[in-house]
């Protein structure tokens, strides 16, 4: 019997973990057993002529909620063509209210609930002896028109019983791949499938290391570990990061390898901050689900957690050099407009490498989806069920904040906009009220109907902090001295690349009047090259001729000085290198 596994993942870049666990599984049975990955944005055409082509007798899919319509809109097409060939659903998506999936699609043949590495085999064996698969726990399957849907099994599987899921010699390189310590979650929040289980399983540490070993072999550098709560135990997480430093070491491009962990804020404590200033400069990466700081919602969630108290870690995490990436959640039961106001002012504060504004997903199985209607939750049907309207949060505002989540992905996310944004923000009463504001003028002008090239988003925020200015002049408040506006944004286009033409809108008259007195401009230009300073700073410019130090360099004049906060003017020599620009204030000797 032919086996081909497939997964669509959300970019092509992505690698499944599921189905590797799956393949290594089923290999001592079916040793050529075949996998294929795509990407959701690939032609649907080209997956099921390429599934086809492969001449499977069982095709079996890993579902979530970003790929379960593609997937089945696939099988549709394959149905017609391959009467004989048996597809089956497995993962998330498919582990709850099967009897009703099965109904609506009726060309899918079976769904693997739950934990499906030896459900998939028992299976395969069943079907290929030609018996009824009544016996194989975690199903649902069709019998003569009927859906049967076979209980699951009593006990949960052992981690260190799995399948190693790397064995064989993939190339990773350019990859995200996934790795998993841990199932299960010490929490039971409500809007998470982690809640419908209880208890947390661990890998046994030295089984992690083989794992990590032919990862770093076959070339993976970022690696995410998919763990619902990274440190539910403080002693096994410390040991994989140990594992991770050891073998990362033995890398000579150590520096290249980076691993990313989610973890629950309110199990930090001291003795992990003292384990991280140890720890090697970016090898890892932290997400921490704040979600809601309200803490009436977060009590309805069953998430309770004490955002005051752990906020302190992450400024010092900060400091360690330690990207940090911190969620919010919109839509969560009696959470109204001003609670998550607040909710985003209190996280922004912390200035996290990330703020990802995420938007409830009602999921199947959840405990929100079950008292769905206690809290008025509206949501899309089908996947991945995002929330349209709550009793506390109108379909109109959620609209407004799904607005202000890509202003916020655009600019703040995208790193590129520090001094801009942060003089910027200056003008409005919360950094809520900023990103609202930008938001709706970009709705008003229909911006968002457009995709806008990195430099137009310079012009649409100067345009937004130019309104502003006026409309407070109009009103005679406070303003803050343009000149500071100006040089923090043109200092951002600096920062973006080496440009060729600078906006007159971001040239002040002192610069314009330099530009213009072009010998003095050259004069300058030379002196910082031939200062003995640079060589010191960047020891490039010691094998740079005049030409290579126009390509790689610009020196712009600005009225303040931006990054030491001072209100006198300076030139900054700005050093562009392998895609990497450093900004160096010049001081004459």
């Amino acid at each position: 019997m032919n086996i081909l596994l497939v997964a669509l993942n959300a970019k092509y870049i992505h690698t499944n973990l599921a189905l590797r666990y799956l393949r290594e599984g089923v290999r001592t049975s079916y040793p050529d057993v075949l996998l294929k990955e795509f990407s959701i944005n690939d032609h649907l055409d080209r997956i099921a002529g390429e599934i086809y082509e492969a001449k499977a007798d069982v095709v079996g899919f890993s579902c979530y909620i970003w790929n379960l319509k593609e997937t089945v809109e696939v099988i549709r097409q394959l149905r017609p063509v391959c009467p004989n060939t048996r597809f089956v659903l497995g993962g998330p998506e498919v582990s709850f209210e099967a009897e009703e999936f099965l109904l609506e699609h009726p060309e899918i043949d079976a769904l693997v609930m739950g934990e499906g590495e030896k459900t998939f085999l028992e299976l395969l064996k069943t079907w290929q002896d030609g018996r009824d698969p009544s016996h194989v726990q975690g199903i649902a399957w069709t019998k003569n028109g009927k859906i049967m849907v076979n209980p699951a099994p009593f006990s949960p599987l052992s981690m260190n019983e799995l399948p190693f899921p790397y064995t064989e010699d993939e190339n990773f390189t350019g990859r995200l791949v996934y790795v998993e310590t841990t199932r299960g979650c010490p929490f039971n929040c409500q809007y998470c499938l982690s809640s419908t289980f209880q208890g947390v399983r661990f890998l046994e540490l030295e089984r992690f290391r083989k794992t990590f070993r032919q990862l770093l072999k076959n070339g993976a550098r970022t690696i995410k570990f998919v763990d619902r709560t990274f440190n539910a135990n403080k002693r096994h997480a410390l040991g994989i990061l140990d594992i991770v430093r050891e073998e990362s070491e033995l890398h000579s491009d150590a520096k290249s390898i980076r691993v990313h962990c989610e973890m629950a804020g309110d199990l930090l404590d001291a003795e992990w901050m003292d384990y991280l200033r140890n720890y090697p400069r970016g090898l890892v990466q932290l997400e921490i689900g704040v979600q809601s700081t309200h803490q009436p919602t977060l009590k309805i969630v069953s998430r309770p957690q004490r955002f005051e108290e752990w906020r302190k870690y992450i400024a010092e995490m900060r400091c360690l050099g330690i990207p940090l990436h911190l969620d919010l959640i919109a839509g969560l039961p009696e959470e109204n407009w001003l609670n998550f106001r607040m909710s985003f002012n209190e996280v922004y504060e912390t200035d996290p490498d990330m703020l990802q504004l995420g938007f409830l997903k009602v999921l199947k199985g959840s405990g929100l989806r079950l008292q769905s209607s206690r809290y008025g939750l509206l949501f899309v049907p089908d996947p991945p069920y995002t929330i349209l309207e709550t009793k506390d949060l109108s379909h109109n505002e959620i609209l407004q904040l799904q607005r202000m989540e890509s202003i916020l992905d655009k600019y703040y996310n995208s790193g590129k906009f520090e001094h801009a944004l942060r003089h910027g923000l200056k003008l409005f009463p919360t950094p809520f009220d900023f990103y609202h504001k930008f938001a709706e003028l970009w709705h008003k002008k229909d911006w968002f109907s457009r995709q806008w090239q990195g430099k137009a988003l310079f012009d649409k925020l100067w345009e937004f902090l130019q309104d502003v200015q006026n409309t407070e002049k109009r009103e005679g408040m406070d303003i803050l001295p343009w000149n500071i506006i100006r040089d923090a944004l043109r200092f951002d286009y600096y920062m973006w690349e080496r440009p060729n033409i600078i906006p007159n809108y971001l040239q002040d008259e002192n610069s314009l009047e330099l530009e213009k007195r072009t010998d003095q401009w050259k004069t300058m230009q030379d002196k910082i090259r031939k200062d003995a300073y640079w060589e010191m700073i960047i020891p490039e410019v010691k094998k740079m001729d005049r030409r290579q130090w126009n390509r790689n360099t610009a020196i712009a004049y600005f009225t303040s000085d931006l990054l030491q906060e001072s209100n006198r003017p300076c030139w900054y020599l700005f050093h562009y290198q392998q895609g990497k620009v450093k900004a160096y204030r010049y001081e004459e000797s």
